[in-house]
């Protein structure tokens, strides 16, 4: 009998010292979550730029190149057909990335062109509206916003972003509206159509100011 009432006191004792490690550990998870947080966001935010520089140094190279290609777009307005889609990428010397369907011409599409991921593995779709079809300019303009820009950035990243609430959507938009309006002179729009995309980037995807907060 006493040496069980021993054994007792000695598992007691080890309990209890056990619990108290555990809360300790947790403690200490606690404390250490925010910095953990803050080096994950971090890194995060570091990876993006890079991606971002590499992307912004590749096309500037490949603006430079189709700078020097003389581009004269017919003045008539392209028939909405997917003969006229083909047509400016050829005119334009716009590329289909890997991953990426043939773009297709979408006679139901309400904006200028939409890029769509419908799974992992998948390629992407795009597809161009009515509305890309004002000009040849704006045509191609379409398809590079969606092919060169687009199609060339991560969307798991973009997703990931905006789950950290970093508006990962906006800043892809904006990149690739401010695309269309550094190759203004590429594709030869007119000073309307550069208006129109600068008031449609200026009105969907704002740039927020460092003082405002927001809810979502």
């Amino acid at each position: 009998m006493l040496n069980i009432g021993r054994n007792a006191v000695v598992v007691d004792v080890v309990e209890v010292v056990m619990q108290k490690k555990f809360f300790q550990n947790l403690r200490a998870l606690a404390y250490g979550l925010p910095t953990l947080l803050y080096v994950f966001t971090t890194c995060l935010a570091v990876i993006v730029l890079l991606a971002a520089k590499h992307d912004y140094d590749a096309r500037q190279v490949f603006e430079g190149r189709s700078a020097d290609i003389l581009v004269v777009p017919p003045e008539s307005a392209p028939e909405l057909s997917q003969e006229s889609v083909d047509i400016a990428l050829a005119l334009f010397n716009i590329q289909i990335p890997a991953g990426t369907k043939h773009p297709t011409f979408d006679p139901n599409l309400q904006d200028r062109g939409l890029t769509t991921l419908r799974g992992w593995g998948s390629k992407l779709e795009v597809t161009v509206g009515p509305a890309a079809f004002e000009s040849w300019g704006l045509l191609g303009s379409t398809l590079a916003h969606e092919l060169e820009v687009h199609c060339r950035q991560s969307f798991t990243l973009i997703r990931a972003l905006d789950l950290l609430g970093l508006d990962g959507t906006l800043m892809a938009e904006r990149e690739a509206y401010l695309h269309e309006l550094n190759n203004a002179g590429r594709f030869h729009l007119g000073q309307i159509e550069r208006e129109n995309i600068q008031a449609t980037m200026d009105f969907y995807y704002p740039v927020q100011d460092e003082d405002t907060l927001s809810a979502r």
